[in-house]
């Protein structure tokens, strides 16, 4: 598995890049795996070498989500410059690039688009019906359902998010809009509503 996009719209603490193989590790850097305990079906992946600017490099092996081109896959800094985003097949993980013992993995699953909003110092994670926003400090908000399944035309305009969410009964896209501070939404189309 490849990992499509590297962005890095956020300062950052730590170089990082994408192996090859587990053939390129170094036996003398620890080695991480995420998730920590791995099931049978989490056996593919990517490895990733992290290098902090204040602490040994490591090694990080990152589980495979789903084998599809339709969910994100990719590196990205964070809004904390200690962090850094590993997406993989739609799984995203945020490790502590210095302390790699310490990381979490986004709740939204598969996640199909990472989105930066370095001016309000945001990393947006899209899901087929809904959409989960980390900061600083971590994990801020995860938005109401905004569709059946499936999130298109996303636009940001100072804070507000714009959107289309897909409604199975009227069998068409419905808008939406979403207060980027707060994760509370307006419009969309979900099941029961």
């Amino acid at each position: 598995m490849r990992l499509g996009h590297f962005n890095f719209f956020f300062p950052r603490n730590y170089e990082v890049k994408a192996l090859e193989s587990y053939s390129l590790v170094h036996p003398a850097e620890k080695f991480h795996q995420f998730p920590a305990q791995l099931e049978e079906q989490d056996r593919n992946g990517v490895y990733v070498r992290v290098v902090p600017k204040e602490a040994p490099a490591w090694i990080g092996f990152f589980a495979l989500g789903f084998e599809s081109e339709q969910v994100a896959s990719g590196i990205y800094s964070c809004p904390d410059p200690n962090s850094l985003c590993v997406a993989v097949g739609g799984y995203v993980y945020i490790v502590n690039a210095a302390d790699p013992s310490v990381w979490i993995q986004v709740e939204q699953r598969p996640v199909v688009e990472v989105r930066a909003l370095p001016e309000l110092k945001l990393l947006l994670f899209t899901g087929f019906t809904s959409i989960t926003a980390f900061g600083e400090a971590g994990p801020l908000w995860t938005t109401e359902k905004l569709s059946w399944e499936g999130i298109t035309a996303i636009e940001v305009k100072e804070q507000t998010l714009y959107g289309n969410g897909w409604d199975a009964l009227a069998d068409k896209e419905v808008p939406f809009e979403v207060d980027l501070l707060t994760g509370v939404s307006k419009g969309g189309a979900r099941p029961g509503k």
